[in-house]
């Protein structure tokens, strides 16, 4: 009720830098898309964009999210969310390096993903399928990138900390950000 609240008030500066290279991320990816008809084959790969374009050949453009009983699409989408924003945290260890590459990678492949339903002329028909759910997932890896710079933050600058000191208050801070995520993955997951 106060903490994180007070955790978000402290790291707005690092939120919005997340949101904001995620944002990029979207955008190029989206764009490249847009410029380079491979670029999206090469991101998703061949299997995948195949399925979407026989997918919406079909008439079933979001057929995707059916191809498995709901309980065990909730349980697959709900690992995999939280198995991402665990490892784009866990890569705060690597001084936010790898977790700028995980939202690059994860950023690129939403641009890619929503290029394919705009070009198909289901660009807003896919924001009020998909975005149901992942406005909530995509905040939430967002928000689990943060997590990851807040680490790389304590490690980078101490301030007047020792080292060690800002790493274990970098790592608490971060680990209650991620913590926190899990009853959205779950929300987005059953949405």
């Amino acid at each position: 009720k106060f903490e994180l609240p007070l955790l978000f008030k402290r790291y707005h500066r690092i939120f919005l830098f997340t949101a904001s290279i995620f944002i990029l991320f979207v955008l190029i990816g989206f764009f490249s898309s847009a410029h380079n008809p491979g670029f999206v084959r090469g991101i998703l790969g061949d299997r995948y964009v195949d399925m979407t374009e026989d997918n919406i050949a079909k008439g079933d453009p979001f057929g995707v999210y059916k191809d498995d009983n709901p309980f065990n699409m909730f349980i697959r989408i709900g690992f995999n969310n939280i198995r991402v924003a665990f490892i784009t945290f866990i890569a705060g260890f690597t001084l936010g390096i790898v977790t700028v590459y995980l939202l690059w990678s994860n950023g690129l492949m939403l641009g890619c993903f929503q290029y394919i339903f705009y070009a198909n002329g289901l660009g807003i028909k896919s924001i009020m399928v998909i975005w149901i759910h992942g406005t909530i997932e995509i905040s939430s890896v967002i928000i689990a990138g943060t997590a990851g710079f807040i680490l790389a933050n304590g490690i980078l600058f101490p301030g007047t900390f020792t080292r060690l000191q800002s790493f274990k208050k970098g790592t608490k801070d971060a680990a209650k950000v991620l913590v926190c995520l899990i009853p959205f993955f779950i929300v987005a997951a059953f949405l």
